[in-house]
């Protein structure tokens, strides 16, 4: 049986893959878009994928997130990442905004894969300190 720390570990292991995929995914898709159907690869760059690498993505870090929040640690930080990660995503998706998509979702990305790894940080230290009982 996995216990509750392996559990939210792996939330946020697989968080921080999927996030870090999606930042590297849009910091290269400017490069790729044309070799991409070349070698298969054009369904990487439809928006339906996108749409669900994204929903995927923000849903997973919410529940990791609000669970570390609430169960652990009590700290705000990744939640706050995940916000201003979500803001980059959504100002991506603007057609007003004037900044390259690319690099507000590759700054969503990262801000949402750092979001995992700081909530997983911090749900290890408070489990180290139960597991020792200070």
């Amino acid at each position: 049986m996995i216990s509750r720390i392996k559990a939210k570990n792996i939330l946020d292991k697989l968080g921080i893959a999927i996030s870090s995929i999606c930042a590297v995914h849009c910091a290269v898709a400017p490069i790729l878009i044309t070799l991409a159907p070349l070698i298969g690869l054009g369904f990487i760059f439809e928006e339906k994928f996108e749409t669900t690498i994204i929903l995927v993505s923000l849903g997973l870090a919410f529940l990791s997130l609000v669970w570390g929040f609430y169960k652990d640690h009590k700290k705000f930080e990744p939640l706050f990442l995940l916000l201003l990660g979500a803001c980059f995503i959504y100002l991506s998706r603007l057609e007003a905004i004037t900044l390259p998509e690319p690099l507000l979702m590759t700054l969503g990305g990262l801000s949402i894969a750092l979001s995992h790894f700081i909530n997983m940080k911090l749900c290890n230290h408070c489990h180290s300190c139960i597991d020792h009982k200070h």
